[in-house]
């Protein structure tokens, strides 16, 4: 299938490929049928692309390239609704966001879960008051190839 993209121009994925997030995610409930791409530069950065809508697109990271001892714990409910046999296998990352001061912040209490098999994805609301929504960014959290420069997220929305 051919995916238009504000990003990436036109790009092509299989129906294997899409991944569905039954409720969408916080403010973008309507949304449930996405792609996850890596980043054609930046190495360590994924984007979670619409089907739907070409300009909507989030910019992803595995959590340990913010935080080295983040953990998830994901409940019944929500392993019942990735149909998640094995929590070991779920991909887990977090939303890449522009800080007001031009820097980057990763939401840490809104993880995104996936279910790579049943290709089924979920954001988690943490309870725990342990992680912030905009932790900040920077060269001493995250992986060095990931932030190589200014440049590298400058099609971030």
């Amino acid at each position: 299938m051919n995916i238009l993209t504000t990003r990436f121009g036109l790009i092509q994925a299989c129906e294997t490929d899409v991944i569905t997030i039954p409720e969408g995610l916080l403010g973008f409930h309507s949304f449930i049928h996405y792609v996850l791409l890596p980043d054609p530069v930046v190495m360590g950065l994924s984007w979670l692309q619409s089907l739907t809508a070409p300009e909507l697109a989030f910019a992803l990271i595995a959590p340990p390239m913010a935080v080295g001892d983040y953990r998830v714990e994901i409940r019944q409910g929500d392993r019942s609704a990735l149909e998640l046999d094995d929590e070991r296998s779920a991909m887990i990352y977090v939303i890449l966001n522009r800080a007001d001061g031009g820097g980057l912040t990763v939401n840490l209490q809104g993880p995104l879960v996936f279910n790579p098999v049943r290709r089924l994805g979920r954001q988690l609301v943490l309870t725990s008051s342990r992680y912030p929504v905009r932790f900040p960014l920077d060269a001493a959290h995250a992986a060095p190839n990931l932030l190589p420069g200014p440049a590298a997220l400058r099609a971030t929305a």
